[in-house]
């Protein structure tokens, strides 16, 4: 294969949807199956429309006791109840930039690295965006009640094993066994669960490379889901379908900027995307209000910034919370508590 050039790649019209496509390609969360992409026209007309926020509709199943069939009165008609999510808009831009002096020097091509690597660093902020919203979804008081299992509350004298995570998981009640399919832990965790024998491997029918699953449900390993210093940290439970997500690039979405004398001289590549991501079943909080001009990826840890739709029953995330034994709490875990405020333990990529 030929050497990738930037000349190859920065052309705004091509490299654009490529990097879009290439984002979509390499996500893992998108990869496993947790995450779907959303390709609904009238969801990327809202994207690229005004406002900091999206909706879409969504009707509820069918409910109510059926009459007694007699001639003496009417069949009363019941009808659809419906309403509408609301979830995040964001607009993100980043520019990254290599100065002439700085090839010449390193004899690395700076401009060629930024162009591989853009759509590998677009994965990682889309990996925190949805770590952020399952922090602050579960820091909702109405939807953790019904959808997290707090095991350093319930048995603190136990950590992270088997019979919490099952606990956990009937926390779906009669779907359990049909319902969930993914699972998202730290590495750490990961370990955890090789020394306790929870692991499986598996090889699909048609897969390259076999998975790792437990209980059926394929494993997803990722370090950006923070580990606290007291070894506290947080599993993901995902059903299919849980987690939508819809991305569009605006005009202007990719640009190349040369200053020929800025320190020296140097070329910068800036990228502008809209996107997405939203755990279906909840709905940004009617009194929710941006800091700024548009919403900040901060603002999402917040329980007050999402709400329940109807039943938190519906919503088809678990979480788990659990502690670590000491020797699998790796050394760089975050001394803060977990707020939603800790950094990541490693970069996961």
């Amino acid at each position: 294969m030929a050497q990738f050039e930037l000349s190859d790649a920065v052309i705004p019209e091509v490299w654009g949807p490529y990097l879009a496509n290439l984002s979509t390609k390499t996500n893992r969360f998108i990869q496993s199956g947790i995450t779907t992409p959303n390709t609904s026209d009238e969801l990327n007309a809202q994207l690229l429309g005004p406002g900091n926020i999206i909706t879409f509709p969504f009707y509820n199943d069918l409910t109510g006791d059926p009459q007694s069939w007699t001639d003496k009165s009417d069949i009363t008609v019941d009808g659809l109840s419906t309403g509408n999510q609301r979830a995040m808009k964001f607009r993100l831009a980043k520019a990254f930039g290599a100065t002439d002096i700085s090839s010449l020097g390193s004899g690395l091509k700076g401009l060629d690295v930024i162009a591989q690597r853009f759509g590998a660093y677009w994965n990682r902020v889309d990996q925190n965006i949805l770590l952020q919203i399952l922090k602050g979804v579960f820091a909702n008081a109405d939807i953790a009640t019904a959808k997290l299992y707090d095991e350093t509350v319930k048995a603190p004298s136990n950590t992270f094993g088997a019979s919490g995570f099952l606990a956990a998981i009937a926390l779906l009640g009669d779907l359990q066994d049909n319902t969930v399919s993914k699972i998202a832990v730290n590495s750490a965790v990961y370990g955890q669960m090789k020394l306790l024998q929870m692991i499986d491997t598996v090889q699909p029918a048609g897969a390259v490379v076999p998975i790792n699953v437990y209980n059926g449900m394929r494993i997803v390993v990722d370090d950006d889901i923070p580990v606290n210093a007291d070894g506290t940290t947080t599993a993901y439970v995902f059903g299919a379908g849980a987690v939508g997500y819809a991305t569009a690039q605006p005009e202007n979405a990719v640009e190349t900027e040369r200053d020929a004398r800025a320190k020296g001289g140097m070329t910068n590549i800036i990228n502008r995307r809209i996107v997405s991501t939203h755990v279906n079943g909840t709905s940004v909080a009617k009194t929710y209000i941006p800091s700024g001009q548009t919403p900040q990826i901060s603002e999402l840890a917040l329980g007050s910034t999402w709400e329940s739709l109807t039943d938190p029953r519906n919503i088809n995330v678990i979480a788990y919370k659990a502690k670590l034994d000491p020797q699998f709490v790796p050394a760089s875990a975050s001394s803060a508590t977990d707020s939603g405020k800790a950094s990541s333990s490693g970069s996961g990529n």
